[in-house]
């Protein structure tokens, strides 16, 4: 756990761009980690601790820290909330009103939602097993000492969120959330329906059959399919977990415009109580009709504004610093005319 953890690891998919002359070294002493911890442990035991360090990193310790935020200094929270005062979990557990029944308490949302994270790492320890142990075929993800290359990472992470924005688009649309509601459904509904008002834990929360078909499949089929690298399934999984943790935080002031429209769009989701709005990134949600407020179109085009805004901005800085340096050389023309006559 610590070797996944170290500055080796981490440098590995971080560090490398700071300074040209450290990649080499952070590549090093990456694999010299890697290949030791493959080395001197299982590669079964090597996948689950990933999980779980990663799940720790990027959900549990931000969402026990935005949990803290919103109990601590809830005037402050309220502000910056998309649904103000009922958004804060410790107060009205994340229901928009107090007339709807079964309102989850926020320990039991953070209970449940630890539970499915590590039932789908068991789930996952134990397909490989199956495969491995009784069935002598390969292990669904690659766990070897060789490192992926930087291409293949990108290759595989962005068809990997393809596979999953399509997979959780039509799991989510026509078995969650179907025409004529089923025992599965009506378990979605009941666990993560009944929080109107999204937090950061509710990224997790839900009854463990619907979670593991909309949460855990998505994600780790293509992995599977394609058979990724460890590594490259550990920065998805980073990517995938961080971005869950923050749009389902309830919070208007998400970095970046394309994020923030994929946080308003899991919050409208929430509190339509599952009307719109299926998808991931919103992309089959766009193509099929079904959004609730601005797409994904929408979000292309502000960020497209603001890049606009930004050059023109550029253009005026420029021509400003262009003026002044004209301005300039015309003053010492004449300072220096004046001081020959």
């Amino acid at each position: 756990m610590d070797a996944l953890l170290s500055l080796p690891v981490m440098g590995y998919f971080f560090m490398p761009g700071l300074t040209s002359y450290r990649t080499s070294l952070n590549v090093l002493f990456f694999y010299v980690t890697w290949s030791t911890l493959i080395i001197s442990h299982s590669p079964l035991k090597v996948e689950v601790l990933g999980i779980l360090g990663i799940r720790t990193v990027f959900w549990l310790v931000p969402s026990l820290l935005f949990l803290l935020f919103d109990t601590i200094i809830p005037s402050l929270a309220v502000g910056i909330k998309t649904q103000g005062v009922s958004a804060l979990p410790t107060r009205t557990g994340g229901l928009k009103a107090r007339r709807h029944g079964g309102r989850p308490q926020w320990y039991a949302v953070v209970a449940l939602s630890m539970f499915n994270i590590c039932v789908t790492a068991a789930l996952q320890a134990v397909i490989e097993l199956l495969l491995t142990e009784f069935l002598s075929w390969p292990s669904a993800l690659k766990v070897t000492t060789t490192l992926p290359m930087p291409w293949n990472i990108v290759k595989d992470i962005l068809r990997a969120l393809f596979l999953r924005e399509g997979l959780q688009y039509y799991i989510h649309r026509f078995i969650l959330h179907p025409t004529t509601p089923t025992r599965l459904s009506k378990l979605h509904a009941t666990y993560f329906h009944s929080i109107t008002s999204p937090y950061s834990f509710t990224a997790h929360y839900d009854h463990p059959f619907s979670y593991i078909l909309f949460r855990f499949l998505p994600t780790y089929l293509p992995a599977a399919i394609f058979r990724t690298h460890l590594l490259t399934y550990l920065l998805l999984l980073s990517v995938i977990t961080l971005e869950e943790t923050l749009t389902l935080s309830g919070y208007s002031t998400i970095p970046g415009i394309i994020l923030h429209g994929v946080t308003r769009r899991q919050d409208l989701h929430s509190e339509g109580r599952g009307q719109g709005n299926y998808g991931a990134w919103g992309l089959l949600d766009w193509i099929h009709g079904t959004g609730l407020g601005p797409d994904l179109m929408d979000d292309v085009r502000d960020e497209g504004e603001k890049h606009q805004v930004r050059k023109r901005s550029g253009r005026a800085l420029s021509d400003a610093v262009s003026s002044g340096k004209q301005g300039f050389k015309a003053l010492n023309g004449k300072r220096r005319s004046s001081r020959k006559a």
